[in-house]
């Protein structure tokens, strides 16, 4: 079955050859010399670079194919290892971030009470209202010592949370330092993107102008337009082959940065 589809297909090929070159030769101007060997020539070259050019542009789409297969794949594994990244010891700090807030919230009257009684003795004093001030040092100096081991309390929470952060922080940027190859290697794919989008517009135009010359007769022209769409579909080419050599380099660069995730 394999090989009878393989000789229907080139079969096909062969027969849209038969009928180009047909065309080309029905459509020949009146009164062409038949020794014209430029003419001839080109319609054997066209011959020729159709193959070429079914072959490179088929080889070019199972490319293309695979490249992006790869590309999605790193992808999808990059945002995994992000995921991962903002994950570093998230439980960690969750639970020193509630400790610290719980705590802050427990001796958060007493503080207040605290503050604004030194506050009020202060003012008391700037009425020379040596009473009052007497009354409020002495509210004050009461709950001083629970006041000093609130504060305390509620910074050794925050600075463990503080540290934490620190921690996870650096963690992550070993991870980032190592993504950030594959960051410079995706802005390399981008621009060889950019460059196939620009030349496969050049084969546009030259496709238009090479269906022209066939309805022409113009063998040369022709020819000369499929040379130019060969042409683009190898410069195509090198650039997957280039971009694929960037996602497998993305590919071990997500397995470097992955391993230096910590455990």
């Amino acid at each position: 079955m394999i090989k009878r589809r393989s000789k229907y297909s080139k079969f096909g090929i062969t027969a849209s050859i038969f009928i180009l070159c047909m065309t080309l030769f029905m459509a020949r101007p009146i009164g062409a010399n038949a020794s014209d060997t430029g003419w001839d020539n080109a319609l054997t070259s066209i011959e020729k670079l159709h193959d070429t050019y079914t072959s490179v542009d088929a080889s070019n789409k199972v490319e293309k194919q695979q490249l992006q297969a790869l590309r999605k794949q790193n992808n999808n594994k990059l945002k995994d290892i992000n995921t991962k990244v903002q994950s570093i010891d998230k439980a960690k700090i969750d639970k020193l971030k509630v400790d610290a807030d719980q705590t802050e919230k427990k001796f958060a009257p007493l503080l207040k009470e605290y503050t604004e009684l030194g506050k009020k003795a202060s003012e008391a004093r700037k009425r020379k209202d040596q009473k009052s001030a007497l009354l409020y040092d002495l509210k004050r100096n009461r709950i001083k010592s629970a006041a000093i081991a609130a504060r305390q309390e509620v910074k050794i929470k925050k600075d463990a949370l503080a540290s934490a952060r620190k921690q996870a922080s650096a963690k992550a940027k070993v991870v980032k330092d190592a993504l950030a190859q594959a960051q410079t290697l995706k802005k390399h794919i981008t621009s060889e993107n950019l460059k196939i989008t620009d030349v496969n517009k050049t084969r546009a135009a030259a496709d238009k102008r090479y269906k022209a010359a066939v309805k022409q007769g113009d063998a040369i022209a022709a020819a000369g337009e499929m040379r130019q769409m060969v042409g683009v579909l190898t410069q195509v080419h090198a650039s997957q082959l280039k971009m694929f050599e960037w996602e497998r380099q993305i590919t071990q660069t997500l397995r470097a940065a992955e391993e230096k995730l910590p455990s």
